[in-house]
């Protein structure tokens, strides 16, 4: 089974893509959603996290202060570590569960849809490393539009994620998100042409 890393930085726009390669017939193992199925009360996750981080990063209902927990690791490397090392060891976990399930099922392609693909080194573990990009200006509007942030705000986030120029050394496929929907898309079809066992759903191949 041929597995492709999908990246992005924030506001690049990476769920256009894996939404529609999942339109395509491929299957999306989505990163941030495994990283939510992680932190649900009474996980093992949950327990750790209380251990290390204490019990004010938690709601009175039991759920993880999301807010509090960025607060805290956001300029403190060493805690956004602790964090990682405890949160990354089940998406994998979780990654190598989906991974099982479609080759049980047939697919000869699946997608990781990773934010943090590069910056954990997961792209020992795809075939190919696709990474979606935009202008940093484009970045910062869509973000201060999507999510009310400040300028600094944003670039604050950007600055903590590797650059693009770097990214781009381990890219295999660079998809320009900057554009209109349909021209991501045929940037999409027209890499998928490449992938060794992917077939176009019959009439979607200029879709």
């Amino acid at each position: 089974m041929y597995r492709i890393g999908l990246t992005g930085g924030v506001g690049s726009g990476k769920s256009t893509v894996s939404s529609y390669m999942h339109e395509l017939g491929i299957p999306v193992i989505d990163g941030d959603k495994l990283a939510r199925e992680a932190v649900i009360p009474g996980s093992l996750a949950m327990n750790r996290l209380r251990e290390v981080f204490g019990p004010h990063i938690f709601l009175p209902d039991g759920s993880l202060d999301r807010l509090k927990v960025g607060e805290i690791v956001f300029n403190d490397e060493e805690k956004r570590q602790k964090l990682n090392g405890i949160i990354h060891p089940y998406i994998w976990y979780r990654t190598r569960e989906e991974l099982i399930r479609a080759q049980e099922n047939g697919f000869p392609v699946v997608v990781l849809d990773m934010p943090l693909l590069l910056e954990i080194s997961w792209q020992l573990r795809v075939e190919e490393v696709w990474l979606v990009e935009v202008p940093l200006e484009v970045q910062i509007a869509r973000v201060i539009s999507r999510d009310g942030f400040t300028r600094e705000q944003v670039m604050e986030r950007i600055r903590k994620q590797m650059p693009t120029t770097n990214k781009m050394n381990y890219a295999d496929v660079i998809i320009d998100n900057s554009r209109s929907v349909e021209d991501t898309r045929r940037q999409v079809r027209e890499a998928l042409k490449h992938v060794p066992g992917f077939q176009f759903p019959k009439g979607m191949e200029e879709v």
